[in-house]
């Protein structure tokens, strides 16, 4: 057997065209991404990760069909396939454990793939890992982390310290940077932006074999609990389907240890259909040792570059995972990458391969998907938590517009596999749901039976909440349209 040409390597090499701090998911899919471009195979690539292997939390695992389709131009669909990954096709939304059902199917939104693709989190990294390691242009070391960066003139990032497995420190010069690693950057950090992340809650993984959902190879929702519950399949074999379970938890948890088990049987499994319920109630009452948990974070979409460095993926911004949206921008980001390393593959080896130019390609291109995402993921989390009556009339109201009708159905779902990313798209959805949500709210089919002060409240929150989100919006839509030659505002300054 061969030797890994990186392991031959113990340390990082001098100088690269690109070095890439986290080798996750968004990392090996920017590295992936610049090798392709690279057809004359003439540039170097550095990855590194601080973990060998996958990080041990779980993380994203649920990918649309617009990232299903990046994963498959850059080469790694089939590899995932082969290791056990599992084609899914959609959502499924329930009320409560008996409440109303609704399906919302990838194959409905045109152009684009009728799937898209789930697979446990370390079978994601350790196969892209695998791929990413047969590019000649591309070193991978892992255990290694970065200290800080090297700047020249006007604040210019022309490399970082890097520092290995045994303490030892490297200086690395490249022609860029990028940040991919993760939602607690370091890169981010020692970029001097500011932290702005906010832990808003946490979300606790338990695994099940062949679970009791309505649709086998669907994400599947269902709400009534503290927070959604959502079940979806992660690895496939011979004996059936594995799926990850996601309990959607506050952000002070009311019980820790052993006491935990038991608010989550007490609190999400009365809400859950009978077969499910008892599949997960036996899961989590025989779990061994602290549950797998994740902080669920908000972190507003941050500068994605400066000269010298960009940011991708997590964190270039990230939000509530209900819509599932952060592993597709973070390919999405990669794609955009490597077009721009692509257009410049001519450049000549003096200068730099992603110039200052296509660093603000870049910028122009994320900063136009990124917040609508970030709007969307915030605003249908609101909802689905139902935590107050705005929130759960506007619940109710846009059951009642998914069963209205095929064409609602299908706008919905574009919006939530990004297919869809125009802001005006999204609030001329999300205002229609408010407004029957006010609506309802007084027309006997929800307000017969309730007092009028009941009524007054529901359409009192209905209307707080979608007022809240108009200012958000006009943020996104002006990210849209501004011109890209028009300075962001810290630049400005």
């Amino acid at each position: 057997m061969q030797p890994d040409r990186n392991e031959e390597r113990a340390r990082p090499a001098a100088r690269y065209d690109v070095v890439i701090i986290g080798a996750g998911m968004a990392g090996c899919a920017v590295a992936q991404a610049l090798a392709l471009a690279d057809k004359g195979r003439r540039r170097k690539i550095l990855v590194i990760d601080r973990h060998k292997g996958s990080a041990p939390r779980f993380a994203g695992e649920f990918i649309h069909p617009r990232g299903a389709q990046v994963l498959e131009d850059l080469g790694f669909y089939g590899p995932l396939k082969a290791a056990g990954a599992v084609d899914v096709d959609g959502f499924t939304v329930r009320e409560r454990a008996e409440g109303r059902y609704v399906e919302l199917p990838y194959a409905d939104v045109a152009g684009q793939r009728p799937q898209g693709i789930a697979v446990h989190h370390k079978t994601l990294v350790r196969v892209m890992r695998q791929v990413i390691t047969k590019r000649p242009q591309v070193d991978l070391h892992e255990g290694w982390t970065i200290k800080s960066l090297v700047r020249g003139f006007g604040e210019r990032v022309l490399g970082a310290v890097l520092s290995g497995p045994d303490g030892e420190e490297v200086e690395v010069r490249a022609d860029l940077i990028v940040g991919a690693d993760g939602k607690a950057s370091q890169v981010r950090r020692l970029a001097g932006q500011p932290d702005d992340r906010q832990t808003i809650g946490f979300t606790a993984g338990l695994e099940l074999r062949n679970a009791a959902v309505s649709a086998a190879t669907w994400g599947n929702i269902v709400l009534g609990a503290w927070g959604p519950v959502l079940v979806y399949p992660i690895h496939q074999d011979a004996q059936g389907l594995t799926y990850r379970v996601t309990l959607d938890l506050p952000a002070q948890l009311p019980a820790k240890g052993a006491k935990l088990g038991e608010f989550l049987l007490e609190t999400f499994i009365p809400y859950l259909p009978t077969a499910l319920g008892e599949q997960l109630a036996v899961a989590i009452a025989s779990h061994k040792g602290p549950f797998e948990m994740a902080p669920t974070v908000n972190l507003p979409a941050p500068r994605a570059s400066s000269q010298g460095l960009v940011l991708v993926g997590d964190a270039a911004g990230c939000s509530h995972p209900i819509t599932a949206s952060g592993m597709t921008m973070g390919l999405r980001d990669a794609e955009v990458l490597g077009e721009q390393a692509k257009l410049r593959q001519s450049a000549s080896l003096h200068e730099a391969w992603l110039d200052d130019a296509a660093v603000r390609r870049y910028r122009a291109v994320h900063d136009r998907y990124v917040p609508t995402r970030q709007a969307l993921a915030d605003a249908i989390y609101e909802v689905f938590r139902g935590g107050n009556e705005g929130a759960r009339a506007i619940q109710r109201a846009l059951f009642d517009y998914w069963e209205a009708s095929h064409e609602s159905r299908v706008r919905s779902m574009a919006l939530l596999s990004c297919a869809e990313g125009r802001p005006s798209v999204f609030l001329s959805e999300y205002l229609k749901t408010a407004r029957h949500a006010l609506e309802t709210s007084l027309v006997p089919r929800h307000a017969r039976a309730l007092p009028a002060r009941d009524r007054l409240r529901q359409v009192t929150g209905a209307a707080m909440l979608a007022s809240n989100k108009l200012g958000l919006v006009a943020q996104v839509m002006w990210a849209q349209v501004r011109p890209s030659w028009l300075p962001h505002r810290e630049e400005q300054a």
